[in-house]
């Protein structure tokens, strides 16, 4: 039984394949196609059967992450989807023209695939719960979903037991702490929908002297979920909802088109953090208590954000947490493959998501040819251990490596097979890796790679780290990690497990034989404003065109003069 799932088309287009025994392939339109895109996924789509040698034919079922129609409906005559703004698809086009859009893309799409594969089409947000669920390996679980808009749905509260996921209550659009959270990017004066990262980040640098202004944006409905305060929210001049005035002025702001990074920018960032923080643990706790359950597992956009994650761990009373590590748009496609599956065998239940190497691999042949046409100087290193043996020694030397091997991950994070690594222990790794590779503001801090045997002496953390969902505490080891610690000492943590990625652990362990600690730097292998690299092509462009001393591209090796 194979089934494919798709994502919602509106934007971050993706495409997942499932099988018995769990996902075999995932991937983002965008790292093909090198631009960001909506609609159906057909190079992803192509990708992901041509990586389980199979063809659309051949399918069980196909689900996709969007109702259309539903949602249209919802809308009420197209006034909230004017208010939610723009968003990949959404805003370049009326409601109704979306609705036509979607529906005709689902034609064209139904076409492809032929009369012998049922296409279904699943809740935006029961995608999200069911990517949460169906991967955790919970048999019993809360789960919570929080994003901008889907089908006109902000966030579910649904409970998964055993093989079955039940929803419980949706909250409805506008009532969107997604929505608040992109309004602050925006003021902010990132872009929405893109940027929110970057207000979660500013916020380590602020206090949260605004929480007060905030909080009169959200009341609580009687059963108990978050209201958006209409009152405080006026139609901007781009035509899509913003916050009212009062609320700018209260905020310190006297042009919100000309603010200025500096202490206020960052203050009001963690007002907007600290308020989200509040608002999302408050509510998992009220259903905790509500409904009994003892594990949590969450997704959509709104959890994308590392630093609510770790409050959900800390401030409820679950005993387990499971946080979708691809928890975005991308996500949903592997959240109707599993209700597609679901479907069609009901006694499939949850499997613990094991890793995220599920994009395109890496050949030999196929590398060898990108570097030849480009007429690269490279070296072969055959053996594993000639290959670690120089990497470790370019780290040494303080050079910064991108480490590009085996299969891509699904999602944005890096996990070792598209990576950029330093070592930590170089004095201006993240001076140089902001100024010259990243070219990226300061406040970004960086995550720190450790085998899982060597984490517990040095890091507090959850197996959340395992995809870099969630952050870990420094607790000890050598003093130049406190470097790369905020907060009191919190940290960007990547625990890599052997059975996961054994290269990549296999360099942490080597590196750290000789150096203070099996630690290294970890951040994405991507341009600015890029997906990640996902062919050898775009790993050699990416190389060349930013500051990154070499590049170790299977087991082909290629270092700058």
């Amino acid at each position: 039984m194979l089934v494919l799932g798709i994502s919602d088309l509106d934007h971050d287009a993706a495409a997942a394949l499932l099988g018995a025994e769990g996902p075999i392939a995932a991937l983002e339109e965008e790292k093909l196609s090198r631009t960001a895109f909506a609609g159906v996924p057909q190079m992803a789509i192509e990708r992901c059967l041509t990586e389980a040698k199979t063809q659309i034919s051949s399918l069980s079922m196909v689900g996709v992450a969007c109702r259309p129609k539903r949602a249209w409906l919802r809308d009420e005559g197209g006034q909230w989807h004017a208010f939610a703004g723009p968003s990949g698809g959404r805003g370049q086009r009326g409601s109704q023209e979306e609705l036509f859009w979607k529906l005709e893309q689902l034609r064209a799409f139904r076409g492809l695939a032929g009369p012998a594969v049922p296409v279904v089409n699943f809740e935006h947000h029961l995608c999200h719960a069911a990517s949460a669920f169906y991967p955790s390996g919970f048999d019993r679980a809360l789960v919570l979903t929080l994003d901008q808009c889907g089908d006109m749905w902000s966030g579910l509260l649904a409970i998964g037991q055993g093989t079955r996921l039940n929803a419980l209550r949706p909250m409805r659009f506008p009532n969107s702490l997604g929505w608040f959270y992109s309004r602050v990017t925006e003021l902010l004066g990132f872009r929405p929908g893109r940027d929110e990262h970057k207000v979660q980040w500013m916020s380590k640098e602020g206090s949260p002297g605004f929480l007060p202004v905030f909080r009169k944006l959200f009341s609580r409905g009687p059963d108990g979920l978050p209201m958006l305060n209409l009152q405080y929210v006026a139609t901007g001049r781009t035509g899509r909802a913003t916050f009212v005035p009062e609320i700018v002025r209260e905020l310190g702001i006297a042009d919100p088109s000309a603010i200025h990074q500096g202490r206020l920018r960052a203050d009001i960032a963690r007002s907007a953090q600290e308020f989200a923080q509040e608002t999302v643990t408050e509510l998992a706790e009220a259903w905790r208590l509500k409904t009994g359950a003892t594990n949590l597992a969450v997704a959509g956009g709104l959890l994308l954000n590392v630093m609510l994650a770790r409050a959900l761990e800390k401030c409820t009373g679950f005993e387990r947490i499971f946080v979708q590590p691809v928890a975005g748009n991308p996500g949903c496609a592997l959240g109707a493959a599993y209700l597609a599956r679901h479907r069609l065998n009901p006694d499939l239940g949850p499997q613990p998501l094991s890793h995220l190497y599920l994009g395109p691999r890496l050949e030999d042949e196929e590398i060898k040819a990108v570097l030849d046409n480009c007429k690269t100087i490279y070296r072969y290193l055959p053996s594993e251990r000639q290959l670690l043996d120089e990497t470790v020694r370019l780290l040494q030397d303080d050079k910064i490596v991108a480490w590009c091997q085996g299969r891509a991950e699904f999602g944005h994070r890096a996990l070792g097979n598209r990576s950029i690594v330093a070592s930590p222990f170089s004095l201006f790794v993240t001076e140089n890796l902001n100024r010259y590779v990243k070219r990226r503001e300061d406040f970004h801090p960086f995550g720190l790679s450790v085998p899982a045997e060597d984490a517990g002496p040095l890091f507090d953390c959850t197996s959340n780290c395992r995809f870099m969902s969630s952050i870990g505490n420094i607790r000890g080891g050598p003093k130049e990690l406190a470097r790369f610690g905020f907060n009191d000492g919190a940290a960007r943590v990547h625990v890599v497990e052997r059975h996961a990625n054994p290269r990549f652990w296999s360099l942490l362990r080597k590196f750290g034989e000789s150096a203070p600690a099996p630690v290294l730097v970890n951040t994405s292998f991507n341009l600015f404003g890029e997906p990640l690299v996902c062919d050898p092509r775009d790993a050699v462009r990416s190389f060349y065109c930013s500051g990154i001393d070499a590049l170790v591209l299977g087991n082909f090796l290629v270092v700058k003069p």
